[in-house]
């Protein structure tokens, strides 16, 4: 789960993206009211940025694309292209449906000599590249805002490639960017519609309508709303302490999780007592990466629906919890600290606090362990040995993994 996320109110409308890292979830919110800039903005240039690219250019009818690289601290699940910006580059950019425009770092703008063509005090500033590549897709004349965060080059929001369909099969790390769709025999088609640009789809919580949004940039939980959207639900429990979530305008925010004594369904399929983060700092309800990659996914963006091809028999798809050993690390900074400790799990009654120093992992160094290498020692589920520094006192413990749900 990704270190950041971006909420940017642009005029009239917001970009989304819901990212995390561990399972902390960052809203890096650049905010100004519309009122106050709509009028200050024009027209034809907000609608550029929008749209983005305004000619795409496919060198066949289909482009295959290759999902690598990472975030600049090794988050790596999300979708991650390799990006080429007026010929310079390559750069790491997220592909995240979750986001409505396309934003380039201040960084690659002055490596790739790209304009700034507006720029109104207090608003996110506009550029435009004279070409996007990415793999043999080559998107010219695009519009983009200049969004700084500290872990990535660029995002790729929903309006890149056209009109052109977008498969994804985020299992197997391949996007398919198409002029025709692309057969997919034992999928099905689920409408989407467009809020503020962005894709929802129904999703049904024990037969209850629940429009959600598709967000490929969202690797932290499978499914997340807000109390409000999740009101008349049966739980399982009392929703329990999960990640902190920073907001840019409301601060730090506590995320529970819990799972409901019912089903969730997605289409021809569903999932049995699903895992649902409570986030109050999301704008829509969201499914991430740990539900998308159970499939193939594919946008009909002239038809506004999407596929869904199982990658498994049956009926039934997986939500899941928070895979945890009760804290979290920090990998913002060479020496790795603990950057939040759970209550009531193993840690917390060892004593461990926020900000003490991590000395090893599993007998590693601790400034060898980067986020993929922790990730992927929770997935196995097996206990973690993690020695620490406690009041200048070595202590060494080892700590079961657990999944919140």
């Amino acid at each position: 789960m990704p270190s950041r996320s971006l909420f940017i109110r642009e005029s009239m409308d917001w970009a989304l993206r819901v990212m995390t890292v561990g399972p902390l979830v960052f809203l890096l919110a650049a905010f100004v009211p519309p009122s106050c800039l709509a009028a200050q903005i024009p027209e034809n240039i907000h609608s550029e940025y929008l749209m983005g690219a305004r000619r795409v250019l496919l060198a066949t009818d289909t482009s295959r694309i290759r999902l690598s690289g990472t975030d600049w601290f090794g988050h790596y699940r999300s979708p991650y292209v390799q990006v080429y910006v007026n010929g310079r580059g390559p750069f790491t950019f997220l592909f995240d449906t979750g986001s409505n425009v396309t934003t380039i770092s201040t960084k690659v703008a002055k490596a790739a000599s790209v304009a700034t063509i507006s720029h109104v005090p207090g608003h996110h500033a506009i550029a435009r590249a004279n070409e996007i590549r990415v793999g043999h897709v080559s998107m010219r004349d695009y519009y983009a805002v200049i969004e700084d965060g500290d872990d990535l080059d660029g995002i790729l929001g929903f309006n890149s490639f056209g009109q052109n369909y977008l498969t994804f099969d985020v299992a197997n790390k391949t996007l398919l960017v198409s002029r025709r769709p692309i057969a997919l025999p034992r999928g099905f088609w689920v409408p989407y519609t467009l809020k503020k640009h962005l894709p929802l789809i129904d999703l049904f919580a024990d037969r209850r309508r629940l429009p959600t949004l598709i967000d490929t940039g969202d690797d932290a939980y499978a499914w997340e709303g807000t109390s409000a959207d999740l009101k008349g639900l049966l739980f399982d429990h009392s929703p329990i302490p999960a990640a902190t979530v920073f907001n840019g305008e409301t601060g730090a925010t506590k995320t529970l999780i819990t799972s409901i004594d019912g089903s969730l369904v997605l289409g021809r399929v569903e999932s049995e007592r699903p895992a649902v983060a409570i986030n109050e700092a999301l704008p829509v309800p969201d499914i991430g990466i740990s539900v998308i990659d159970q499939f193939v996914m594919e946008f009909d963006r002239i038809h506004h629906r999407v596929a869904f091809q199982p990658r498994f028999s049956g009926s039934q798809f997986v939500v899941p919890g928070e895979l945890t050993c009760g804290f979290y690390i920090s990998f913002r900074q060479p020496t790795r600290r603990v950057r939040e400790v759970l209550p009531g799990l193993a840690p917390a009654r060892a004593g461990m606090r926020a900000a003490e120093v991590i000395v090893s992992v599993n007998g590693h160094r601790a400034a060898s362990v980067n986020y993929k290498y922790w990730d992927r020692l929770l997935r196995a589920r097996r206990p973690v040995t993690v020695v620490w520094d406690h009041d200048g006192r070595v202590v060494s413990k080892t700590f079961p993994v657990v999944e919140l749900r």
